[in-house]
């Protein structure tokens, strides 16, 4: 039988347009065979499959808490809570301060209204500043390895989902882009940390090679800074997908505009080239493996307003809200036209597109607190 797949592409501080999308396409009860990720799409990917509360469309709903209060970003525009301060010493810092009953209680209690959003945020970026850290020249990468990423995403049910889930990563040493699936129980919190390890972002990221027979450990840069769409995933291990649904946040020209400021240069030295590199992916795809028509690519389109172009790559809550709801919203459009036959949950593949009432698979509900506030990594220590 003929299966659909999703593509969600990289890109970060947009990435809410893509959890938004999520949200939409949940409530409608649609449903994915295979759901094929690049760079900060695997993470949102992985919330829509495994989140760890177990409530899906909370874990979307709560991407938007990644950002920061517009009063703090206005004067301070960097994202502390989703870039931390890497080392040992930090990461131990982090555990120390996660396990403060104030930190705690001011946590807690964020999703009540905005003034309670921006004390935890200040009171977040108080420890974040205190933080000690052992970076220096000769660190490889900026920021900790995606240290909240086992607070968030439970890989155990990810691989009890009926749906498989891909991501790539650079390996360095090989030099070749290399995929990892579910299917194989190749995805766990290393692969990930591989797959979001932007370079300068993050140092490269050493794990063990799920396909070196001897348990070689290998160097690992993020995939979506060489490839943004993960078509090569279908086309070598999904033959019998034929509809593609494709959320690409970053093949869009507009992106590409005049800087605000210097830090602002910085961010798009970082977009601008991916922008290129996102277009380029779908068009050497159809013209080397579509000519046939074989697949039916769906692309998702964002209708983004001219006026909050300049803004749609920017760390502030009201941004990444304001990007959920046109997600959202441009997903509901979608699924009543290009998207009205994908397959949806107890309906037959051809059914019209009836919505059914939104997926809770647990009845936990998941704190705006659960997703990029925790400061701790219990473990080892990505996401542009």
């Amino acid at each position: 039988m003929a299966k659909t797949a999703l593509i969600i592409g990289g890109g970060a501080p947009n990435a809410t347009l893509m959890s938004g999308a999520l949200t939409a396409f949940d409530e409608a009860g649609v449903e994915f065979d295979v759901v094929s990720t690049a760079g900060a799409g695997a993470l949102i990917g992985l919330l829509y499959l495994a989140p760890a509360s177990g409530d899906v469309q909370a874990a979307l709903r709560s991407t938007v808490e990644m950002g920061v209060s517009d009063a703090i970003y206005e004067r301070y525009p960097v994202n502390y809570k989703v870039f931390q301060k890497p080392g040992a010493v930090a990461d131990l810092y982090r555990s120390l301060v996660q396990a403060n009953p104030f930190l705690q209680t001011i946590q807690k209690s964020a999703g009540t209204g905005a003034a309670d959003k921006l004390v935890a945020d200040l009171a977040q970026l108080m420890f974040a500043s205190f933080c000690p850290t052992t970076l220096d020249g000769k660190s490889l990468g900026l920021c900790a390895a995606v240290p909240f990423l086992e607070h968030i995403v439970d890989f155990a049910a990810l691989d009890a989902h009926r749906a498989r889930f891909y991501v790539n990563a650079y390996n360095i040493d090989d030099r070749y882009m290399q995929n990892f699936s579910s299917a194989r129980g190749e995805i766990n919190a290393d692969t990930i940390r591989a797959a979001l390890a932007f370079p300068f972002l993050y140092p490269p990221y050493r794990m063990k090679d799920p396909k070196s027979k001897t348990g070689e450990e290998k160097f690992y840069y993020e995939g979506a800074a060489h490839d943004c769409l993960n078509y090569k995933s279908l086309v070598e291990n999904e033959r019998s997908v034929r509809d593609i649904v494709v959320f690409d946040v970053l093949g869009a020209e507009k992106l590409m505009r005049k800087p605000r400021d210097l830090y602002d240069a910085w961010l798009l030295s970082i977009i601008v080239p991916l922008i290129e590199i996102a277009r380029d992916d779908t068009k050497i795809f159809q013209e080397r493996h579509n000519r046939a028509g074989k697949w039916n690519l769906l692309p998702v389109k964002f209708d983004i307003a001219a006026k909050d172009w300049e803004t749609s790559l920017d760390w502030s809550r009201s941004n990444l809200a304001r990007l959920f709801d046109v997600g959202y919203r441009s997903a509901q459009r979608f699924l009543a036209d290009e998207g009205a036959a994908l397959p949806r949950r107890g309906k037959a593949e051809t059914a019209a597109p009836v919505p059914t009432p939104a997926r809770r698979r647990k009845s936990t509900r998941m704190r705006n607190a659960d997703l990029v506030v925790p400061l701790a990594d219990d473990s080892s220590s990505d996401a542009a």
